[in-house]
């Protein structure tokens, strides 16, 4: 049976490879599932970038107008509310990876060295993605992507498991915290009651055509949280699960998910945080908690080699033939969202978790 193979840098193995890493790098990320394009995603894609130049998106927050508006025949004619915006913004870089290997070393092997570094480069990315964002998410300070820098939760965005004092400082609070500071099921129902009344709100995420928050717990913190439940006179575990996968709920953000708690979707990433100690920062999202963006230094023939999408893919044959690279890339930003100086969308759970 004759077999169709595509060589190196053929237009055909370009598009087929960059299509293949990217669908394969993002496909059961966590990233993968809380991206998307509008105001009620949880990581919002900006998308300006990729159809021109540029390495830098702004995009703005319009505030929710307040005030009791006008009664009755009264004058409406200066007492106007005004409109007020919030800008931020998210740069881009390229990111490349890329393994390579010469001839002997394909000798030497039954492996297929080509595809397996394509695998590993899937993997590769996937791992970035996934680890970028819970960085930028949990306040990782020391993370500085494409010129976007982390930042530490405000003292509105977090709230302290356990019966540590919120001092307004987390870095003070979380040199507090001891082996009974673990998170708790009530953990859950105070980060959604301080993300609903904090200004501006933390906005749910629009599912569905229904609403919800997601939660993100460090392993240790999930078992934890069982443990919580598991105690409760008013909710078990079982109860939590039984919640993910049924009454419709159709919507891949909730494969792969533990459970639906009070309008809360509930995962758990061993990416989560750890500042210091036996400390994990413990995530509670809302829509728009995030921006990404991705760019394409590509022309319209290079576009259309890489399958119109944002992961390059490049062979090169070095050394006479004898040495072969592969390198996968993808030009983009991470970060997460801030507007007047504070985190909009975003609340960390900070709480003491360790191995059991």
């Amino acid at each position: 049976m004759a077999m169709t193979e595509f060589g190196v840098n053929d237009d055909q193995a370009v598009k087929l490879f960059s299509k293949m890493t990217f669908r394969e790098a993002i496909r059961g990320t966590l990233f993968n599932k809380f991206t998307g394009k509008t105001k009620q995603s949880i990581i919002t894609r900006h998308t300006d970038m990729e159809k021109s130049a540029g390495d830098t998106v702004k995009y703005d927050l319009l505030e929710q107008t307040s005030g009791a508006g006008v009664e009755g025949n009264n004058w409406m004619k200066g007492n106007e509310a005004p409109l007020t915006y919030y800008q931020d913004s998210v740069q881009i870089n390229q990111l490349r990876q890329a393994h390579q290997f010469d001839q002997m070393s394909q000798q030497r092997t039954l492996h297929n060295m080509r595809q397996d570094a394509k695998e590993n480069l899937s993997d590769w990315w996937a791992n970035t993605l996934d680890t970028y964002m819970f960085r930028y998410l949990c306040g990782d300070t020391t993370i500085s992507f494409a010129g976007n820098s982390g930042f530490v939760p405000d003292s509105d965005h977090y709230i302290v498991c356990g019966d540590v004092s919120h001092t307004g400082a987390i870095a003070t609070d979380e040199s507090s915290l001891g082996s009974n500071d673990q998170v708790d099921l009530m953990d859950l129902d105070y980060a959604k009651e301080k993300a609903r009344t904090i200004s501006p709100m933390i906005r749910p995420a629009k599912i569905d055509g229904s609403e919800y928050y997601v939660v993100v717990l460090h392993d240790y913190s999930l078992t934890d949280l069982r443990v919580s439940s598991n105690d409760s006179a008013t909710i078990k575990w079982s109860e939590i699960q039984q919640y993910a996968n049924v009454r419709g709920l159709k919507n891949p953000i909730f494969s792969g998910s533990n459970g639906v708690y009070n309008k809360t979707i509930i995962y758990d990433s061993n990416r989560i945080y750890n500042p210091t100690g036996s400390v994990r920062r413990n995530l509670f999202l809302g829509a728009q908690a995030g921006a990404f963006a991705v760019g394409s230094a590509y022309k319209n023939r290079q576009r259309e080699r890489l399958g119109n999408l944002p992961m390059s893919w490049a062979e090169d044959i070095d050394d006479f033939g004898d040495k072969e690279g592969i390198s996968a890339g993808m030009i983009f930003g991470i970060k997460a969202t801030r507007y007047n100086s504070k985190n909009y969308g975003c609340m960390v759970m900070t709480a003491y978790a360790a191995s059991h």
